[in-house]
């Protein structure tokens, strides 16, 4: 998916993103404060972003689900559904004989969602799943933002039925780098400072992706397939556009927290306008089980 940089409007929106993030100036990282930083984002610029998330990892999931064998009359629930393309997808695919359930903690961008799509809020941390019920369990860079995801998974397996499948999805930043301009190291440096930082406070694991195997295993599933996706992107490329977006957004909220000066800021800002670069993207673990019969 290319984007006309001439309408490359995401990016200076995004740069003035308002994140509503609940402590004090200066106050520090804590343990305890195990937020999702997607969450305190206003309405405009989180839409944006999560569009941009659609452009660049939609063909990858539906391919997969594809492979899957989804088909018509499957009951089939997506966690932490965001902008709702996939659940859109799902409902197309199963029919009117089938079902969907579109759940999100914040569901405010799950409108105009077709028939058969069920909308439901829902805290994956401590809200119960119906039990034995679906033929497929999707998610898609969630449990890496949970401070317990072996819990919210057990949820999700708990949730299919005897012989379904979990599709999960999830980021590792372990090969993520900015190149193409003097200041790159620079960048990359603060990006590893703020991805520890984040890991430390357990707002987030940004390198859960390599845990997802593993832990699918342990779950009590039989795991399917696997497959890793990282790419090397140029601007205009929505993976591209997508990174960006993601920086810029949080940077109020990284600013708030400790974790960025206002001279990491400046540096953000000014590097995201450059034209002559490139990013190795956030690496995507997709692992695929299947529960026993």
């Amino acid at each position: 998916m290319k984007i006309d940089l001439a309408r490359r409007n995401p990016i200076p929106r995004l740069a003035r993103a308002r994140v509503l993030w609940p402590l004090n100036e200066g106050e520090q990282v804590h343990d305890s404060d195990q937020h999702y930083l997607g969450a305190h984002i206003d309405a405009d610029t989180e839409s944006d972003r999560l569009q941009l998330l659609e452009g660049c990892r939609d063909p990858g999931t539906i391919r997969r689900l594809d492979r899957l064998g989804v088909s018509r009359g499957w009951r089939c629930l997506e966690v932490g559904a965001g902008h709702g393309s996939i659940a859109r997808w799902l409902a197309e695919r199963v029919g009117p004989t089938g079902s969907v359930v579109a759940a999100d903690l914040d569901p405010r961008f799950l409108t105009d969602m077709p028939a058969g799509v069920d909308v439901r809020r829902l805290d994956i941390r401590h809200d119960d799943l119906e039990a034995d019920s679906y033929d497929l369990v999707h998610c898609r860079a969630l449990l890496m933002h949970l401070p317990d995801p072996i819990a919210a998974l057990a949820r999700m397996v708990a949730a299919l039925r005897p012989g379904g499948l979990l599709l999960a999805e999830e980021g590792d930043y372990g090969l993520w780098s900015y190149g193409g301009h003097a200041d790159a190291q620079q960048l990359n440096t603060l990006i590893t400072r703020m991805l520890t930082r984040l890991a430390e406070a357990k707002i987030a694991n940004p390198w859960f992706g390599r845990r997802l195997p593993d832990l699918t295993l342990a779950s009590g599933l039989e795991l399917r397939g696997s497959e890793v996706e990282t790419r090397v992107v140029r601007p205009g490329e929505a993976d591209y556009e997508f990174e960006w977006a993601s920086l810029l957004a949080t940077v109020p909220a990284m600013i708030k927290l400790g974790i960025y000066g206002e001279a990491d800021a400046n540096l953000i800002r000014a590097l995201s306008g450059h034209l002559n670069s490139v990013i190795t993207t956030v690496s995507i673990v997709a692992v695929w089980g299947q529960k026993p019969s």
